[in-house]
């Protein structure tokens, strides 16, 4: 061939790919019936849509309920398009509705697809039952008895102008429509119920959908947009055991109800585990024991979706199972508080990503309730747990791409089971229903409550002790060791004492509004907080040791009450019987378990980052508490002490306002180090990123040096700069900071032990109180050498090493600030 001619050639082979229409068609007349639409679709509400009989149904009465089309999108680049799909009147309610199209869903602050989900606006075209096919604000009356029965809408155009065409199943069709615009790309979706602005109500009719059509050379595929049919997975790797768990969508009865887990080794992938697909909660949990932590291996869950006519589809979600990362720094994210209205948080999760965590920890608040923006509900039994879901699949679609690959501990907190607040004791359901959110007790199903327990806790180590609680609910406080960190995740929600117990004010039970000389009433015998099987729990857990070298606390919420201000700068609460502060007894007696081994803690819920230092018999005694900020900050809160005129004692270092030591309404003493307070200016109605940035959103990072025993502690803002960082813009005043793990032992204590020096180094060492019996301290000390200093004197007994390898030297006396005295011990 001429090299001319081959020019030409390839000229057109390139123009004629160009050019190409990409086509795209949706029948539904493969997929068994079931609410998940499939992998190139997203629906919102979830609950909302289901596939029957071939077709596509809306069920619900929620304005602008849509179906996105996620893998063909419009390009923002010149071309052509166009979509069409048919619809058909189902059910006309009350109120007339309507249904059609949304062409061209885009949201100027995110291009991400799921950003586009959620808040994307483009141009609604359809036809409403009062009469009308609407494109825009354009309108065209429909011709008399126009059968909605069976309805065609097509919608073609450019970046300058679109028409739309409508015919009935008779043939009869309005005037067609045509509307100028500058530009068009994103998504589409078809929708029911569609707002189209002014005074009109949207209505509450029930349309189907089918054959959803879309074509043309500005339409580009981006399969790497499907979202299913494994959603994502979550996994923890200790003491040699690998839990994961696969999220899948509601699939239908008629589906595949099996998962399978597949490793690649050598090069092969080798199924080692299938699971059935647990039916409410829609998840599988595989465990592999005896797991070789030194390596990465790379796994891929596999599930084989099946059509109607037999036709079997394998598909694939694949991510990493990292080895223990014990001979390096352990690198943690921890987050909470994710509202609506900052999705899908894209430059925080670009920072964390950045950033590089080998571990991750969900607080708690992985969904509020008003989520996706649309209503939760609370009833029946199934439409709360898909309600649910359909809010939780927004988090995992968020933090996916980072759970797939790190190992993930995740807890449910008040809003991730339809509360307020919550005060759980024990299990039991609310007198007399849901209602207000300041008295004890589940408003929402236990089946509904196991789902979200199991959702957010299936990939964790198994609990401690499984035994089911009131009405048959799940438990998940477990401990877990990675990276020769020892972590114990528990709950200050469920066995919480409600409020009622202890309140004599009008009100809210949980709001004390002012002070009171005498705080005994609010210690009632019989107020929990953690309650007696998590107290036991915490008591063995001390005790354990093999792995570790560090001690973490995880939970909900801070153990003080560091917040003035709630919602806004207008309402002042004087204490806040939800924050962690209260009850104060149940709150000193995990601290000092916390003390004995040196543990620090790390929390979230309040909205408010925080770095504290706990006090018990006296400021700063006690180990140090990190609140994390919210991922997205809905409900505001603040901590201004110096403007309510409250004396400080002790301001740190830094100087910043609002910081040092700081009596609670509960009797608390704590030493507030850094606080991440909202400014005065809280709102931004035109940037949804802006606005979680100014309303103090952010993320907190730990990273534990288990060799130097030091603890840096991050608290990044929204918007930050992680890899240029200015301290002063990108993390909240007071961070970052470095503290020993050895603070977490408390400032103060005068009673000191004889040195004792070991021959073999990191040895761990017990210290148990010759008198009473009790266990006083307990760590693993850093090098050879340690002088023990206690909050009480007297003649102790220490144990130095593990397992057969120990020695016990007893009568072991403490002295007053000094003690010159020196143990030699030999292992």
């Amino acid at each position: 061939m001429k090299r001319s001619t081959l020019i030409i050639f390839i000229v057109l082979t390139i123009f004629t790919s160009c050019t190409k229409k990409a086509e795209f068609t949706a029948n539904f007349d493969n997929t068994h019936n079931r609410i998940w639409v499939g992998k190139d679709f997203w629906s919102i509400p979830l609950e909302d849509w289901k596939v029957e009989n071939g077709q596509l149904h809306c069920v619900g009465t929620v304005p602008n309920s849509r179906v996105n089309l996620l893998t063909q999108v419009l390009s923002p680049e010149a071309g052509e398009f166009e979509a069409s799909v048919k619809i058909g009147l189902k059910e006309e309610s009350n109120v007339p509705g309507s249904a059609g199209l949304l062409v061209g869903l885009y949201d100027e602050e995110d291009s991400d697809v799921r950003a586009l989900c959620y808040f994307g606006k483009g141009v609604n075209a359809g036809v409403s039952l009062q009469g009308f096919a609407f494109l825009n604000d354009e309108r065209a009356e429909l011709p008399e008895d126009f059968d909605f029965s069976e309805v065609s809408i097509t919608v073609s155009g450019n970046d300058s102008h679109l028409k739309m065409k409508v015919t009935d199943k008779t043939g009869k069709s309005p005037d067609e429509l045509s509307l100028k615009v500058e530009g068009i790309q994103g998504l589409v979706a078809v929708a029911n119920n569609i707002i189209l602005g002014g005074n009109e109500k949207p209505g509450n009719s029930l349309f189907s959908f089918d054959e959803l059509k879309l074509s043309g050379s500005k339409v580009i595929a981006q399969t790497e947009n499907a979202f299913g049919p494994v959603l994502w997975t979550m996994q923890t790797l200790s003491k040699g055991t690998v839990k994961m768990m696969a999220l899948l969508p509601p699939i239908g009865e008629n589906d595949n109800q099996e998962v399978s887990l597949q490793l690649n080794e050598n090069g092969n992938w080798n199924t080692v585990a299938n699971e059935q697909i647990e039916p409410d909660s829609r998840t599988a949990v595989f465990k592999l024991e005896n797991w070789d932590a030194s390596k990465n291996t790379e796994y891929r869950v596999e599930y084989i979706e099946k059509g109607k006519d037999g036709t079997e589809t394998p598909e694939y979600y694949t991510g990493t199972i990292r080895k223990d990362p014990v001979d390096r720094p352990l690198k943690f994210g921890g987050l909470t508080c994710q509202f609506t209205s900052g999705y899908p948080y894209t430059p925080l999760v670009e920072n964390l990503t950045h950033l590089e965590p080998d571990m991750l920890y969900f607080s708690g608040d992985q969904i509020y309730e008003p989520n996706g923006g649309y209503p939760m509900k609370r009833e029946p039994v199934d439409a709360s747990i898909l309600s649910y879901l359909g809010k939780y699949y927004m988090f995992g679609w968020a933090f996916g791409d980072l759970m797939r690959n790190t190992p993930t501990i995740c807890s449910p907190d008040d809003h991730d089971v339809f509360h307020g607040n919550l005060w759980g004791e024990g299990g039991i359901a609310k007198p007399g229903g849901a209602g207000s959110s300041d008295t004890r007790g589940f408003m929402q199903s236990v089946e509904m409550v196991n789902v979200v327990n199991r959702t957010q806790c299936g990939q964790l180590p198994d609990p401690y002790d499984p035994t089911p609680i009131e009405q048959g609910m799940s438990v998940w406080y477990t401990d877990l060791t990675y990276g020769r960190v020892s972590f114990a995740l528990i709950s200050d929600r469920i066995f919480k004492t409600g409020p009622e117990a202890v309140s004599d004010w009008e009100g809210r039970h949980d709001h004390m509004i002012e002070p009171r000389e005498d705080l005994s009433f609010l210690d009632k015998p019989g107020v929990e907080m953690i309650g007696e099987r998590q107290t036991k729990f915490l008591n063995d857990w001390i005790m354990d040791w093999e792995g570790a070298d560090m001690k973490v606390l995880l939970s909900q919420t801070v153990f003080a009450n560091v917040a003035t201000h709630h919602g806004s700068l207008e309402n002042y609460l004087y204490g806040d019987l939800d924050s962690g502060g209260w009850p104060k007894s149940c709150r000193d007696k995990v601290i000092r378990l916390m003390r004995k081994v040196a543990a620090f803690h790390i929390n979230g819920d309040q909205h408010l980052s925080t770095l504290v230092q706990y006090g018990l018999g006296s400021y700063r005694d006690a180990g140090w508490s990190f609140n994390t900020p919210a991922i997205c900050n809905f409900y505001m809160r603040w901590f201004l002490p110096d403007e309510r005129g409250v004396p400080v004692i002790d301001r740190p270092e830094h100087g910043y306002p609002n910081t040092g030591k700081y009596e609670d309404a509960f009797g608390n003493k704590n030493f507030v180090y850094a606080v991440g307070n909202p400014g005065k200016i809280t709102v931004d109605r035109e940037r949804r990123y802006n606005n979680a940035q100014i309303r103090a959103s952010g993320f907190g990072f730990v990273t534990f040096d288990q060799k130097e025993r030091t603890i840096d502690i991050d608290s990044w803002r929204f918007f930050a700069d992680v890899e240029n960082p200015n301290p002063v813009r990108d993390q909240f005043p007071g961070w970052p900071k470095q503290i020993s793990q050895f603070d977490n032992l408390g400032m103060g204590a005068e009673n000191v032990l004889p040195e004792i020096s070991v021959n073999q180094p990191s040895q761990v060492m017990q210290i148990w109180n010759e008198k009473t019996g009790e266990l006083a301290q307990i760590y693993r000390i850093n090098g050879n050498t340690v002088q023990p200093k206690l909050f009480e004197s007297g003649t102790f007994t220490v144990i130095i090493g593990e397992n057969k390898e120990r020695d016990a030297i007893t009568g072991l006396q403490t002295k007053k600030g000094e003690n010159p005295e020196k143990v030699l011990v030999e292992l």
